[in-house]
């Protein structure tokens, strides 16, 4: 019978038949045979840690991607309930909005108040100070109402005005000149001796505006001129 050694007998690839090991190569064979199951399992425990930890990290993995889904849907949610929050704020905000604009336009209506006295004759009573909003205002009234009546005259009433400055003044001037462009004279009433003063101190242009001290000696004026026949002098 062949004897072999041992590493004939793990090299071999057949073993011949009736080949025998010895009682030290068959001792080798055993704990080289032990060996290899050794590293056997320790490899198939290896393979296992790692098997178990992908398992794990797959599961967690599937467990983080069910939290985000649900917080991104819990966020979309939240986006919508915001939009349609925002929405509704900002329909109330421009309701308010147009209300404050209509109120604003209702009292610069009160405070710009045309009056047709008579016809052909308009009054403009000013209370208080002219800034740029209001006189624009007021001429933007006062054109319509001109044009809407085809008045001759209009008084410009200051009786309610305690003072004047530069700005007020030529926006008065500035009403003068586009209610003349329309065929419209303007005349100046209720002049106190302080207003007339203050109109002599800033020495504006004032000299094409006929003044009166009071709002009736404007509308005698008017009303006297109105009646006067064509060609004849006041």
């Amino acid at each position: 019978m062949p004897e072999l050694s041992a590493q004939d007998f793990f090299r071999a690839a057949e073993i011949p038949e009736g080949a025998v090991l010895s009682g030290k190569e068959l001792e080798s064979a055993f704990w080289q045979i032990k060996k290899i199951q050794r590293e056997s399992q320790q490899q198939q425990a290896f393979w296992k840690s790692v098997n178990d930890s992908l398992s794990d990290a797959y599961k967690k993995l599937a467990s983080f991607q069910k939290e985000l889904e649900s917080s991104r849907e819990a966020l979309r949610q939240a986006n919508e309930r915001l939009e349609e929050k925002v929405r509704e704020r900002t329909l109330e905000l421009t309701d308010k909005l147009a209300k404050i604009e209509e109120q604003q336009a209702t009292i610069r209506a009160l405070f710009t108040p045309v009056i047709q006295v008579w016809d052909h004759i308009l009054v403009l009573p000013i209370v208080g100070g002219l800034d740029a909003r209001r006189a624009s205002d007021m001429m933007g009234s006062l054109l319509e109402a001109v044009v809407d009546t085809q008045s001759t005259f209009v008084v410009l009433d200051l009786t309610g005005v305690d003072d004047v400055d530069a700005e007020t003044a030529d926006h008065l001037v500035k009403m003068s000149r586009a209610a003349s462009l329309l065929g419209t004279s303007c005349l100046l009433s209720g002049l106190s001796p302080r207003v007339a003063s203050a109109l002599v101190g800033l020495d504006v242009g004032l000299g094409e505006l006929l003044s009166f001290g009071k709002l009736q000696a404007a509308l005698q004026f008017a009303l006297r001129r109105l009646s006067k026949p064509t060609g004849q002098s006041v």
